[in-house]
C-alpha cells in the first residue's frame, strides 16, 4: 500500500509512537490525518505540524463517542489502532484497564471506524510481542495483548471480504513514556514506524519491527520452555 495522498486516522496520536507515525504520514506526503486522543491540548505542537492534520478528542473505549466521531469524519484509507495503556499490573490485582483500552477499545474503533475505511484500504492494530509470551510481572497488560493478537486475526478475515487489509505490529520495548524508567534496551518509534511502512508496502500482515520482537518470536520456535521460565523471573516470590 503507497501511502501518497491517502487519509489516515490515527488513535493514542500523542504518544511517542503515535507521533512518530504522524511526522513519517506527513513524510509520506498523505492527504489528511486525523489524530485522535483523549486531551486535544497535549496535541499542539504536532497540529502546527501541517494543515493536513485535523486533531480529534475520542476515547475509544466510549462506544458512543467513537460512533459521534465516525459520522463526522470522511472515508479514511488507513486506520491506525495506536491507543494503548500499560497498568504494569499482576494478573490478581484489581483493574481492568488494559482490556477496556487494549481490548475493547480497540475493538470499537475497527468495528466503528473500520466502516469508514476505503475498499483497498487497510486497518493496523498496534500490540505487543507479549501477545505471545506473559511477562508476569505486568500480567495483565500482556493477556490483553494477547486477546488482541485472536481478537486482529479474525478481524483479517472479516475484513478481506471487504478487500481492507489487516495488519498486526508486535513490537519489543519501545523508547517512550510507556517503558520510561525501564532499564532495558528499546527501539525509536521512528524505526517502528520504519518497519510498518514498509510492511504495508510489501503486504507483511504480522510485523516483527525490532531486534528483541524478532528473536523472541525465534526462541518461542526453538526453546519455548526454557523462555517462559526466564519471563516468569520478572516477579520476584
Amino acid at each position: 500500500m503507497k501511502l501518497e495522498d491517502k487519509v489516515a486516522f490515527i488513535t493514542g496520536a500523542n504518544g511517542g509512537l503515535g507521533r512518530a507515525f504522524v511526522k513519517e504520514l506527513l513524510n509520506q506526503n498523505v492527504k489528511k490525518i486525523y489524530c485522535a486522543v483523549r486531551d486535544t491540548k497535549s496535541l499542539d505542537e504536532i497540529n502546527k505540524l501541517s494543515s493536513k492534520i485535523e486533531v480529534i478528542a475520542l476515547d475509544i473505549t466510549n462506544k458512543q463517542e467513537v460512533q459521534k466521531v465516525a459520522s463526522t469524519v470522511e472515508n479514511i484509507d488507513i486506520l491506525i489502532n495506536n491507543a494503548g495503556v500499560n497498568s504494569g499490573k499482576r494478573v490478581f490485582d484489581e483493574t481492568k484497564i488494559d482490556f477496556e483500552v487494549n481490548l475493547f477499545g480497540t475493538l470499537n474503533s475497527c468495528q466503528i471506524l473500520g466502516n469508514k475505511v476505503n475498499t483497498l484500504g487497510a486497518i493496523v492494530n498496534i500490540s505487543s510481542i507479549l501477545a505471545l509470551i506473559n511477562l508476569p510481572v505486568m500480567g495483565l497488560y500482556c493477556a490483553s495483548k494477547s486477546a488482541l493478537h485472536s481478537l486482529t486475526q479474525a478481524l483479517r478475515v472479516e475484513f478481506n471480504k471487504k478487500q481492507v487489509e489487516v495488519y498486526e505490529v508486535l513490537p519489543g520495548p519501545i523508547d517512550t513514556n510507556m517503558t520510561k524508567g525501564q532499564d532495558l534496551p528499546k527501539t525509536q518509534p521512528s524505526d517502528i514506524v520504519n518497519e510498518v511502512i514498509n510492511a504495508l508496502e510489501n503486504s507483511q500482515y504480522e510485523i516483527y519491527p525490532d531486534g528483541f520482537s524478532k528473536m523472541v518470536k525465534e526462541r518461542l520456535i526453538s526453546d519455548k520452555e526454557l523462555l517462559e521460565k526466564e519471563f516468569a523471573q520478572s516477579i520476584n516470590y
